[in-house]
């Protein structure tokens, strides 16, 4: 929809959205932008190469978040995931180099590939609940350091 228009600096999508579509926001100069509650799902590459964007609140309504939806997203420094998404796609907040910590709601079962994979400042991870199941290499190039409030993944998990 709006796949590489870098003057879009922000947007409020409207409540009669359902769902954010693939590219839908790809390469665009986002510094802001809010989802309503009505959304229920974020397609791959959604916000992809949003470079400006610093955070995002992800409404309880999500489900699901889809590969590569913030990758290299690299200003972006919070991220607020709500207690309805229960997946996180491979790659989803790859390449996000400004994000360092993270909260994974207890909804959340599982987390893909390389997720967070290259998030050079990412240094904890909290679990509210149990640990989800992990695709591969879920924190490559990161430091992270799990929260002790969490059930610590299993090897299985990791």
């Amino acid at each position: 929809a709006f796949f590489f228009c870098f003057d879009l600096t922000s947007f409020t999508i409207p409540d009669s959205v359902t769902s954010i579509g693939d590219h839908a926001f790809h390469a665009t100069g986002l510094t802001s932008i809010t989802i309503p509650d009505s959304v229920t799902s974020i397609g791959d590459w959604a916000f992809t190469a949003c470079s400006s964007l610093t955070s995002i609140t992800i409404p309880d309504s999500v489900t699901s978040i889809g590969s590569r939806a913030f990758r290299a997203c690299t200003n972006l420094a919070t991220i607020t995931i709500g207690d309805g998404v229960t997946s996180i796609g491979d790659n989803a907040f790859a390449y996000c180099s400004s994000l360092s910590n993270v909260a994974i709601p207890d909804s959340v079962t599982s987390i893909g590939s390389s997720a967070f994979g290259s998030c050079t400042s990412l240094s904890r991870i909290t679990f509210i609940g149990d640990a989800p199941t992990f695709g591969t290499d879920v924190f490559l190039n990161s430091d992270v350091c799990f929260s002790a409030e969490i059930n610590p993944p299993t090897s299985e998990s990791k």
